[in-house]
């Protein structure tokens, strides 16, 4: 039994220490993130689909690419960060589409809802004011 019970406790402690994304590849993801972002707004002031479309894709890739933390390893919650990477995906999408049916106007709503969603998460994970 105390064998079984000490085993639990080496994997759980192991585990945690294989937790594999630091602090470096978040900051390489969010700057990822705001490449993309710049290049669908480029994109949208310069009547450019193309770079819309590829921004929105960019977007997509870069947010699917940032991992959440442990709860341990946290002050927020995971389930929170989670949940704007989701809708920053489906914004993303909407942006996608909106600029293949030619609505400029919806594509654009759609990128500052995205923005919203990227304050909104630095506010609360960063502690902005």
């Amino acid at each position: 039994m105390k064998k079984t019970v000490t085993a639990m406790m080496v994997m759980s402690v192991l585990s945690m220490s294989l937790y594999g994304y630091s602090k470096e590849e978040r900051v390489k993801d969010m700057q990822a993130m705001e490449a993309a972002m710049a290049q669908i707004q480029k994109g949208i002031l310069s009547n450019d689909d193309k770079m819309v479309i590829e921004g929105a894709d960019n977007l997509k890739k870069s947010t699917a690419n940032v991992e959440v933390a442990p709860k341990w390893k946290m002050d927020y919650s995971p389930t929170y960060a989670k949940q704007q990477s989701g809708h920053i995906l489906i914004l993303a999408d909407k942006i996608k589409s909106s600029i293949e049916a030619d609505r400029k106007h919806s594509a654009n709503s759609s990128y500052t809802k995205v923005l919203g969603e990227c304050i909104s998460c630095h506010n609360k994970l960063r502690k902005w004011k």
